[in-house]
């Protein structure tokens, strides 16, 4: 399982000093929450002063939103890494911002300077945020195979133009079908199947149909050793 940093696009080789950026980042927050409730008190009406316990709930609830952030953040990471090995479907979008699906394999995961996880699918990486659903590796190797066979029947021809040229494509769809799994072939639709046996039988006729006949021809009789042959006829008297 690989988690490596990037930073637009590129590897962070530092990890630490990014971490130490984050953390730097983390304690400008608190010290801005700090400064504000110092200003608060500082400008605060004298003749009607904030409570000590409105500052407390303040500050309490605070620390409960950085917690709360802090848990979610954890556990984004641990999503991302259980990805890792799965097939997963992702909803984005192109360069011309049209929505599209991308599915393949997780290779691994990504985590940016500011914490933001990324997956590898295809070579390409993409947000976490992009995932829609995860894959049991049978059902989606399964529906790749079912999408296949179901294009290899939808370019054969019909039965009235089944040529015997045809004959390895049928084929090929045939083993594809029976390279399915019992679960697989349940995703195959019903017409697909059909389809593929009415142009098998078909084939089977114009096979046989352009094997030449056998010519039959007269076995020789061989003479029986047990009848004599007659003598010739000598010619007449002279």
């Amino acid at each position: 399982m690989i988690v490596q940093e990037i930073d637009n696009g590129k590897v962070v080789e530092n990890q630490t000093e990014r971490k130490s950026d984050a953390q730097k980042e983390k304690a400008y927050d608190k010290e801005m929450f700090l400064q504000l409730l110092v200003a608060e008190m500082q400008y605060q009406d004298p003749l009607e002063p904030t409570s000590n316990t409105e500052y407390v709930s303040e500050l309490a609830s605070f620390s409960q939103i950085e917690a709360v952030q802090a848990v979610q953040d954890q556990m984004t990471t641990i999503q991302a890494n259980s990805l890792v090995g799965k097939y997963v479907i992702l909803d984005t979008t192109d360069a011309s911002g049209n929505q599209k699906y991308v599915s393949g394999k997780v290779d691994y995961v990504m985590k940016d300077a500011e914490g933001k996880m990324f997956l590898s699918v295809n070579d390409q990486l993409y947000d976490i945020d992009d995932l829609d659903s995860v894959a049991d590796e049978e059902y989606y190797i399964g529906i790749q195979k079912v999408q296949s066979f179901h294009d290899m029947i939808g370019s054969m021809p019909t039965e009235v133009g089944l040529t015997v040229g045809d004959a390895d494509k049928l084929k090929a769809a045939r083993e594809l079908f029976d390279s399915l799994t019992d679960y697989q072939k349940q995703f195959v639709a019903e017409d697909d199947y059909k389809t593929l046996e009415q142009l098998e039988k078909r084939m089977e006729v114009l096979q046989a149909g352009t094997k030449e006949p056998e010519t039959e021809t007269d076995p020789e009789v061989e003479p029986d050793p047990e009848v004599e042959p007659e003598p010739e006829e000598e010619g007449g008297d002279a």
